[in-house]
């Protein structure tokens, strides 16, 4: 599932050939795609817009439109966004398409359907969820900890997955900051000391930021994968490791559940 390192990859790679762009023609695919409007309503609206800018809030992308209104999207667990030639075929589960008058088109795939789109007009407040959330990880900072986490009975991993309390974390960064931090995810968040939640700051920080330069990529490399290619994998140290050895004791990594989401851990590393 794309998080926020992944999700600005895609604003920072897709922008420079969205921005300015005029849309010529949209076509929706998936009626239930388009979250508060019928389909027929999404495509009237958005024809003939012109694109102002292209930015990222969380996990949440949204186009905004010289007249003032924004289109917000959430990819979800398995959405993607390419541009493509208008002449390119389209491939499986391609649901929105918004074709430009450059004769490119921004494409939305999604093989299961979760993905959401909505259309808002000038001065229409965002329904879409954004509006809810926490604020950046890099944004941060120990005094927030402290009055969020730090006075809550609630799984350490729990919270960090809450996007109310800190917008764009998921499950694979929220693995990595407990370990880099070197506390277990199973902890409450009102057990941790002040040192804990000041090692807990750094890495929220450290971590995000570490991922989205390692995600970033040319658009060649972008394109080609069809907007999936990340390089998470040699980067990280215990999510998706369970059973190996940690990389710093050489102690098999726990897997475990917490809040019904999958956990890896360190027993020796983290307490």
């Amino acid at each position: 599932m794309p998080e926020l390192p992944e999700v600005e990859t895609v604003r920072t790679v897709l922008a420079p050939y969205l921005v300015g762009q005029t849309v010529q023609k949209v076509t929706v695919n998936l009626p239930k795609v388009i979250a508060n409007q019928t389909p027929a309503q999404f495509c009237q609206n958005m024809t003939g817009q012109t694109i102002k800018n292209f930015t990222r809030r969380g996990k949440f992308l949204t186009i905004h439109l010289h007249s003032g209104a924004r289109v917000v999207l959430h990819l979800r667990m398995t959405g993607t966004l390419t541009i493509e030639k208008a002449e390119t075929p389209y491939t499986k589960h391609t649901h929105v398409v918004l074709t430009l008058l450059n004769r490119q088109e921004l494409r939305f795939v999604d093989s299961r359907g979760f993905g959401r789109w909505w259309y808002f007009a000038p001065d229409t407040p965002d329904t879409s969820g954004a509006e809810r959330l926490g604020p950046e990880p890099q944004a941060i900072t120990l005094a927030y900890l402290q009055q969020t986490i730090g006075q809550r009975r609630t799984a350490l991993k729990t919270l960090l997955l809450d996007q109310h309390i800190i917008a764009g974390i998921g499950n694979i960064y929220a693995d990595e900051i407990c370990f880099r931090a070197g506390i277990r995810p199973t902890r409450q968040g009102n057990s941790l000391t002040s040192a804990e939640l000041q090692a807990l700051q750094t890495q929220i920080v450290a971590v995000i930021t570490e991922f989205i330069q390692f995600h970033h990529v040319p658009f060649s490399v972008y394109a080609q994968s069809k907007g999936t290619s990340y390089q998470n994998d040699a980067n990280l140290r215990v999510y998706g490791r369970a059973g190996k050895p940690c990389q710093k004791c050489g102690q098999p990594l726990i897997g475990t559940r917490i809040g019904q989401r999958s956990s890896v851990y360190c027993a020796h590393c983290q307490k």
